[in-house]
């Protein structure tokens, strides 16, 4: 079978789908080992270090970063409205460039707006959620906001140049500053605000290593950056801002909702022992994931959406490396869970483990899932990844709000909560799985 494929103004005759678009299937191992490996370092730090940050700060201290983490995490998705996600897709590097200055010119607006909001009407709105022990701390929700977001930014300018190696430093800086700084602020007893900037030092350090390799050729390519053009690539890629932000959106609010209704029926004790549950239970899995997610998506957008026989192959192979990777952590966490929090974080933190143990059902889907959902981008049916979150979305405050109604026990809300999780993951693979077979048939006569 012979497929012609015309890609960036070039075309390529393949005579064998196994040679597509000069794409190996080692470059993507070897890129996402790169990555794995610098979050492998940076979990496993995070990880060892936490005993000790755990003995600093007392779960209501937990509680508070928590809930901190929830707020920002709903909205710092949007900081470009996921036009970022269009520089990697981008027909050539000067398209690409114009689509990052859109980015950063949406992320200065989004930061002002959310700015004035937080000094206007912070109080009243955190009230609002019973958070208001957040409120001394609203401040730093646009500063992580804005730094968050143009890491990302960033990032996805890295993916396109394919500078996975610059990425696996930011993943060392990014875990060593962070939790540098908890400790550090956390042994002057500052409360709180260490956590809070260590966060924030996690997400987003490692900007300028990203920025540094690309100084002279973006020095060049300012000169190219035209109104017009920015104008006509923000309306190519007008699917980013009408469906994939608001379907991001509504995802993370159904992932941070849970923290912020918990926080409203538990108190800030629970949410605390909640949070570090999460946070220790996702960390690896969402690391390790995201980086397979973010090396998955670059490769996948170089190959391009004109071979989605390629696509769908390599994401088969990729399910099947992820669900024995994310097996055993699973599986200690549901055996031992509450003995090895007691263990490592103390006693105070052996409830947190009965919450790591019911929340593995829901990581575990979402790592084996989520990194392959990114076709929807590709192929760009964000409409239907949208829907889909909506009605995630839907399931949590029917979740929250009948552990309200029937006063239901925190472990047993999460519990519910966990199952429902996993399957929506569930839902969104196979609906990603029938995008493809959709695009396979309609590009090459029903060839799968």
């Amino acid at each position: 079978m012979v497929f012609l494929i015309k890609r960036e103004g070039e075309k390529f005759l393949i005579k064998n789908k196994v040679t597509i678009n000069s794409i190996k299937e080692g470059s993507f191992t070897k890129n996402v080992l790169m990555i794995t490996g610098g979050a492998v370092f940076a979990q496993a730090l995070s990880i060892l270090l936490s005993p000790v940050i755990t003995r600093l700060y007392s779960p209501e201290q937990y509680g508070v970063l928590t809930v901190y983490i929830a707020f920002l995490g709903m909205i710092n998705l949007l900081g470009a409205l996921s036009y970022d996600s269009a520089i990697p897709i981008a027909d050539d590097d000067e398209k690409a460039f114009n689509v990052l200055i859109l980015c950063l010119f949406i992320l200065f607006f989004a930061t002002s707006i959310l700015f004035f909001a937080v000094v206007i009407a912070g109080d009243f709105f955190l009230g609002l959620f019973k958070a208001k022990e957040i409120s001394q701390f609203k401040y730093f929700i646009p500063i992580g906001f804005f730094l968050t977001g143009l890491y990302t930014v960033m990032s996805q300018w890295a993916f396109r140049k394919r500078n996975f190696k610059s990425i696996t430093v930011t993943k060392y800086s990014q875990s060593i500053t962070g939790n540098s700084t908890k400790i550090g602020l956390g042994l002057f007893n500052v409360g709180a605000i260490g956590l809070i900037i260590g966060n924030i030092l996690s997400q987003s350090a490692g900007i300028f290593t990203l920025i540094k390799p690309n100084i002279g050729e973006f020095k060049e390519m300012i000169k190219r950056v035209e109104y017009q053009k920015i104008k006509k690539l923000a309306k190519r890629y007008i699917r980013f801002p009408l469906y994939t932000a608001p379907g991001l959106f509504i995802l993370s609010a159904s992932g941070q909702l849970p923290t912020i209704f918990m926080s409203s029926l538990y108190g800030s004790g629970i949410v605390g022992l909640y949070g570090l549950a999460r946070g220790i239970t996702f960390l690896p899995m969402t690391i390790v994931g995201k980086s397979v997610q973010d090396v998955f998506y670059g490769e996948a957008a170089s190959i391009g959406r004109t071979n989605p026989v390629r696509i769908k192959e390599l994401s088969n192979k990729l399910l099947k490396k992820l669900i024995l990777l994310a097996s055993i952590p699973m599986l200690t966490l549901i055996l031992f869970g509450p003995t090895l929090f007691s263990f490592v974080f103390g006693s105070d933190w052996r409830a947190a483990g009965m919450f790591a143990r019911i929340l593995s059902i829901e990581v575990f889907f979402h790592f084996i899932f989520h990194p392959i959902s990114t076709v929807f981008s590709i192929f760009e049916h964000q409409k239907k990844a949208f829907v889909l979150y909506v009605f995630r979305l839907l399931l949590v405050i029917i979740v929250f709000t009948l552990a309200k109604i029937f006063n239901l026990d925190s472990i047993i809300t999460v519990l519910i909560y966990s199952v429902f999780m996993g399957l929506i993951e569930l839902a969104k693979y196979l609906l990603a799985q029938n995008i493809m077979n959709e695009q396979i048939t309609r590009s090459f006569g029903g060839v799968k």
